[in-house]
């Protein structure tokens, strides 16, 4: 019975993913057959109801961070702090080291944003244009990019896969954050090593001149660079993390309504809904609460999951090979290895997020040491599965494919460290 289950469940997915549907479409569908199941093994309906709704326990906070998140990366685009910062760092990239200015800088802006998706969407973009318009290789230019869009979704305080990790695993995003950078350091070295040593611009060449590439509609003001002060400053002083983003909402709505004159109904439609820039400025449209509405419906959906899981003992198959494989190469690299396969079936980092901690928690006495694998395997290795989510729609917004991808040092770097320098 549990292999129909699943095969029923594996078989929703791939349609949804063949037909182009929501994932959505298939949790819904994978949680009727889960539920069909218990009671098919006796368990009662009031009890069906119960193990979902402890699954759901926990999702306030993370909900709450979701909310906030759509709301903040709107708000940056209105307030004009997304074009300030790229227009004001595109001089920075030294053409004979394109590549390694483009993993840089992506890195910045994703460690701000806290998402892959938005730093792609904006200064990604903006790089293709010059790799393409100096005739640099797309493809390395494109690897790049995926690489530093990732440094700040893996691990920066404002990305929503670290703080549904944070509340997976009971952890604290600050001190996941610092033990994140403490690992990776090394990979992130080597990846800077690797992009210096690509080829860039020709001899004699350079990058054209952008001007003022976002000036058209928006007044780029030093005002704007306000909601990301609001962000920064307080890390330091450790202030909870949900404050320090509505801290920048609010500055963002600040700059928005004094500097770039938005209306007020006009505000509060782009933080619900998105912003919708001037005609030109295409590239910077996005966000809002609407936005975070899918993300949070998988993890609701595959909240839900858990308790049923337990009860029914639907994992525990897959479990027990954990288990013996946990005992060879340790709970740690097992996790991280489990990603890969997870990442296939999920297509999805939130939904891999979720499932891995569900098949590799019995193999760990303390959860809250899961962080760091779940981290480090599924965030990451999600994003190297050519028709997952996050792989290709940040190649897709590039206007490239997935043979960009070896040239995405960062997203495996980083998992290639555990399994071979980890010594538990």
């Amino acid at each position: 019975m549990n292999a129909v289950v699943l095969s029923l469940f594996l078989g929703g997915l791939a349609l949804c993913i063949t037909c182009g549907r929501s994932l959505l479409w298939a949790l819904a569908f994978g949680l009727l057959c889960f539920m069909g199941q218990a009671l098919w093994r006796g368990v009662p309906v009031h009890r069906i109801m119960v193990l979902c709704v402890q699954g759901l326990r926990r999702l306030g906070n993370i909900l709450t961070i979701f909310v906030l998140i759509g709301m903040l990366t709107a708000v940056w685009r209105a307030a004009g702090t997304i074009p300030y910062i790229i227009h004001h760092c595109l001089p920075l990239v030294d053409p004979a080291h394109f590549p390694l200015g483009v993993f840089l800088l992506c890195s910045l802006l994703s460690l701000l944003l806290g998402t892959s998706f938005g730093t792609a969407s904006t200064l990604g973009v903006v790089f293709m244009l010059l790799a393409r318009t100096a005739g640099l290789d797309p493809l390395v230019t494109a690897g790049a990019v995926m690489s530093g869009i990732y440094v700040g979704d893996r691990c920066s305080p404002m990305s929503s896969s670290a703080a549904l990790v944070c509340a997976l695993t009971g952890t604290s995003i600050h001190d996941n954050v610092r033990l994140m950078w403490r690992a990776s350091f090394l990979p992130f070295l080597l990846a800077c090593l690797a992009y210096a040593l690509l080829p860039a611009a020709p001899a004699g060449g350079g990058l054209p001149a952008v001007g003022l590439f976002f000036a058209d509609g928006l007044v780029p003001d030093a005002w704007s660079l306000l909601p990301a002060a609001f962000m920064l400053v307080p890390l330091f002083f450790r202030l909870e993390v949900k404050k320090i983003m509505l801290g920048s909402i609010l500055a963002g709505c600040a700059v928005s309504l004094a500097v770039q004159q938005m209306p007020f109904p006009a505000l509060l439609h782009c933080l619900v809904c998105g912003y919708e820039p001037p005609a030109g400025l295409e590239i910077l449209s996005g966000g809002g609460l609407l936005s975070m509405v899918p993300v949070a419906g998988i993890v609701v959906l595959t909240s839900a999951y858990a308790g049923l899981m337990e009860a029914t003992g639907l994992m525990a198959g897959v479990t027990a090979i954990g288990r013996k494989l946990a005992r060879r190469l340790g709970a740690f690299r097992t996790t991280v290895l489990a990603a890969i396969p997870v990442a296939a079936v999920s297509c999805n980092q939130t939904l891999g997020i979720i499932l891995t901690r569900q098949l590799c928690g019995p193999l760990w006495t303390d959860p809250r040491r899961m962080m760091l694998p779940l981290e480090d395997g599924i965030v990451l290795l999600a994003a190297l599965i050519p028709w997952s989510i996050a792989g290709s729609v940040p190649c897709a917004i590039l206007g490239v494919g997935a043979s960009c991808l070896p040239y995405a040092f960062y997203l495996y770097f980083v998992p290639l460290a555990d399994l071979l320098l980890r010594r538990d």
